[in-house]
């Protein structure tokens, strides 16, 4: 239920892991997709990101 209060007008820093290397980005969740099992979002240079649920270590 809260991942979909994240897609909102709000900026969210997301600390997760890829192919074994810890990252974070920050930027703003325009889609969820729940049946993949994964989160977009863009960063404020319009950068396009996804992410696997199962990689997101901390949201803030």
């Amino acid at each position: 239920m809260f991942l979909k209060k994240l897609t909102g007008r709000n900026f969210v820093t997301i600390d997760y892991d890829k192919n074994g290397i810890s990252q974070t980005v920050k930027g703003r969740v325009y889609y969820l997709n729940l049946r993949e099992q994964m989160l977009s979002l863009k960063d404020e240079q319009q950068n396009s990101f996804s992410i696997r649920l199962s990689g997101i270590r901390k949201v803030y």
